[in-house]
């Protein structure tokens, strides 16, 4: 079978590989559709601390496809993780790739049937969206809470889309005009983000970090989401953190929960994520797409 494998930032190659043998509980998958995501895009560019573990490595994690052996369209999340992050995650890669073999451990609690009806490119963001309902949960959001949101890309409109749906207000703050014309479709408005009740950072970058920390009020919460490089720092007014008694927290992964309530959230049809995928690719396409990103470029459908 045809995969990609990433050998090193910037260098993913096509391959031929054998077909993966389905162990007892474990289960093949024929991919009908992966997505690109931003963590595929920094990984791609730098490497990653969890996510690949030795080289070469299989790459991408998003996906919907067909159990062989029963026929059934699934999606699964990509490790069977619970709401501790005290454990060694393993990760699950290869959705780049025309099958998968998804491991016992996360087929036991995280492979799942897709809704009758709902398209695979959809049911594909089952992943990321669960890791955005996780996010909105650890910034324990009240009804009417004002959520600044630092980041127009996916996984910013993602969690407008979450942060309305438990009832707060969310406002996205930054991006291109043309992201910012998506806020209300996903829950939000485009705003400033000056005194919000709870700031989320969702750019994985050292200015989303510090400005969802300029932004959040006396007595609010900071959600940091996007991950950074390990060993990165972050400069923080302590006045403002002691005085004002803020609450900063980390938001990673998700859990089984969230895996479920985001496939049904999808299966809603509440919110156009459709509109997310701006491209469509074939295997022979990831690479040169991720190495040098068109501006509309949103999130890929890659198919095998």
């Amino acid at each position: 079978m045809r995969a990609l494998l990433y050998h090193g930032p910037g260098d993913l190659r096509l391959e031929d590989v054998p077909r993966p043998e389905p162990k007892p509980g474990e289960v093949l998958v024929q991919i009908e559709v992966a997505l690109t995501d931003g963590t595929d895009l920094k990984t791609f560019r730098r490497g990653h601390p969890l996510l690949l573990d030795s080289l070469p490595s299989p790459f991408g994690h998003e996906f919907c496809g067909i159990d062989v052996a029963t026929g059934r369209r699934v999606v699964a999340a990509n490790s069977a993780a619970g709401d501790e992050r005290g454990e060694r995650l393993e990760l699950l890669n290869g959705a780049y790739a025309e099958f998968l073999l998804v491991p016992e451990r996360i087929a036991s609690v995280n492979l799942l049937p897709v809704p009758a009806g709902l398209a695979p490119e959809i049911a594909a963001m089952v992943e990321p969206l669960a890791c955005c309902l996780r996010g909105v949960a650890r910034a324990g959001i009240r009804a009417g809470d004002r959520v600044a949101i630092v980041g127009a890309g996916p996984i910013g409109l993602m969690l407008c889309a979450c942060i309305a749906d438990a009832g707060g207000r969310p406002e996205l703050v930054g991006g291109r005009p043309e992201r910012r014309t998506l806020a209300p479709r996903f829950g939000a408005v485009p705003g400033d983000g000056e005194r919000a009740d709870v700031a989320i950072e969702a750019g994985g970058t050292e200015e989303a970090w510090e400005r969802a920390l300029e932004l959040v009020r006396p007595g609010g919460t900071v959600v940091f989401f996007g991950g950074r490089e390990r060993g990165s720092e972050l400069r923080v007014d302590t006045y403002r953190l002691h005085y004002e008694e803020l609450t900063l927290r980390g938001a990673f992964h998700h859990a089984p929960r969230y895996v479920r309530a985001a496939l049904a959230f999808l299966a809603t049809g509440a919110r156009p994520f459709e509109q997310l995928i701006t491209h469509r690719v074939g295997l022979e396409g990831v690479a040169a797409l991720l190495a040098d990103p068109p501006s509309d470029f949103l999130k890929a459908a890659v198919v095998p």
